[in-house]
């Protein structure tokens, strides 16, 4: 089960290192997702996420910041990195401004239904996707050990997850960054 965002704060004012973990268990996989959003195929996404994390701590930000702005506060973050790396790449028009406003809303916008909707389809896919989707994106586990504990070959795990998230992503097209907010 996931800490509060007040329980992420109040560890962070108690101790910054034990804050830190709590701050980067809960949001560092969405921030990622989310950033991966603005820049595909990209590798700086987990940096931005880490400045934004680093500023976040460094600044003391979190001493003025309350729980019901914290999710809010550190998607807006990388989204403004993001999109001033691309304008300083020259890779944004506005119609992509749209788009972003619109997967910020999404990744915002996490309503308990669509969460249990999600955990529904993933129990529906077959025994085996559901046991490689539990364990690499809600656990995540390397795909490695997830071959080693259901005894199948690396391959089948990477082919399997693929299906298992192309399944989910016809069913949830634009909300599959919540998978990364399903952890038990």
């Amino acid at each position: 089960m996931h800490e509060t965002d007040a329980e992420i704060l109040d560890a962070l004012r108690k101790n910054i290192n034990k804050g830190g973990e709590l701050l980067f268990k809960r949001y560092y996989k969405p921030l990622v997702m989310f950033a991966d959003t603005f820049l595909p195929g990209s590798d700086v996404a987990e940096d931005f996420v880490q400045d934004v994390f680093y500023r976040f701590i460094k600044d003391k930000t979190f001493l003025h910041m309350t729980p019901d702005a914290l999710a809010t506060y550190l998607f807006r973050c990388v989204k403004h990195a993001c999109l001033n790396y691309r304008r300083d790449r020259r890779e944004i028009c506005e119609a992509d401004l749209l788009h972003y406003d619109l997967a910020e809303e999404e990744a915002m916008t996490i309503s308990p239904e669509l969460i249990d909707n999600i955990r529904q389809a993933i129990k529906a896919l077959p025994e085996q996707t559901r046991k490689i989707i539990t364990a690499i994106i809600i656990h995540d586990k390397k795909y490695q050990e997830t071959a080693d504990e259901l005894h199948i070959s690396i391959n089948t795990v990477k082919s399997l997850l693929a299906s298992g998230l192309k399944t989910l992503r016809r069913q949830f097209p634009d909300t599959l960054l919540l998978l990364f907010m399903l952890r038990e």
